[in-house]
């Protein structure tokens, strides 16, 4: 088969894969805002063709806890995206601003923290049904009181789709380094090390419903520096489907557990997730998306605990989903 036939087959990635679609089964695919590595391959080169997809809105956050102020956060996102530079090479884009707003007594709020992200991604077909790709990325976040944090990744995947299957598995390795400074001098720098990787399964049963489950794990290398060590893990059920109105609807569980600190102090959650999108033209949808999530705190007998007990969240993500 010849290149330009094998890139001809539409493809998508999902939760962190690509999907190389079938001929029986390219249309079945459904896709939604929030899949981060959402890609589509397109075999013309034609100066009309859309090349960018971004997102760009509002997130609210609002958590309740037992035994602590009520605390919410804001975070413009002004581009959440990517650009696709020819058939092996794109750009992904992020660029937003947050804000903590923390209740009570002893509440504050914080000016504001900047974060963006810059990942090139090199993407190669061997095959219709098997794929790979190469990414680094690179994150920063500056906060207004005095923190920086830098962080480099690397990352490779691979995806393979077999009919109405898809199969996708991507794993990465991160280097972070934090400053803390004032007016006057840098305070002290951190390093640390940590990696990530997840399976993704997708079942594309028709236009109108896709289902099937991922499942994450995240860690740092060298948990003997109680500051920074910490895992968390979860499976994730969902299913999509297209209905009235030309909306498309996502309804997702994640079941984890987090934990971190000398003692592995943690969560068990429970996020339930409802994502929406309607779609008004060819380059314009809106993005309605909610979840709440439960956290029990669980902690060794013998460990103190200094946090805020049990929690319960909030999280609203309303804007515009872009394609030009």
């Amino acid at each position: 088969m010849n290149k330009k036939l094998m890139l001809s087959i539409g493809t998508i990635m999902l939760s962190g894969g690509a999907m190389a679609s079938q001929p029986d089964s390219s249309s079945f695919q459904i896709d939604m805002d929030g899949d981060v590595d959402t890609i589509q391959v397109r075999s013309d080169s034609s100066p009309n063709q859309r090349r960018t997809n971004f997102f760009t809105g509002l997130v609210y956050n609002e958590t309740v806890f037992d035994n602590a102020p009520k605390r919410s956060s804001y975070r413009l996102v002004y581009l959440d995206g990517s650009t696709r530079i020819n058939e092996n090479f794109r750009f992904r884009h992020v660029l937003s601003e947050s804000w903590v707003d923390v209740k009570g007594a002893n509440g504050y709020s914080n000016d504001g923290r900047v974060s963006f992200t810059l990942a090139p991604r090199y993407e190669q077909w061997v095959s219709p049904r098997f794929s790979w790709f190469a990414e680094p990325v690179y994150i920063r976040q500056v906060e207004a009181q005095g923190t920086a944090t830098q962080e480099l990744k690397l990352k490779p995947g691979v995806q393979l789709t077999y009919g109405q299957h898809f199969i996708s598995t991507t794993a990465d390795y991160q280097f972070k380094w934090r400053e803390r400074y004032d007016r006057t001098e840098n305070r002290d720098n951190d390093n640390w090390q940590a990696y990530s990787a997840d399976v993704n399964y997708v079942y594309r049963q028709s236009r109108q419903i896709n289902y099937g489950a991922s499942l994450s794990y995240n860690g740092t290398t060298d948990n003997s520096d109680y500051e920074f060590r910490r895992k968390n893990y979860n499976v994730k059920p969902f299913v999509r489907f297209n209905h009235y109105y030309g909306i498309t609807t996502e309804l997702n569980t994640v079941i984890g557990r987090e934990e971190s600190g000398r003692y592995w102090n943690g969560y068990d959650y429970v996020r339930v997730n409802v994502n929406n999108n309607k779609r008004i033209n060819n380059n314009l949808r809106v993005v309605a998306n909610f979840q709440y999530g439960d956290n029990q705190r669980h902690s060794p007998a013998h460990a103190p605990d200094y946090s805020g007990g049990d929690k319960q969240e909030m999280q609203v993500r309303v804007g515009l989903n872009i394609t030009i």
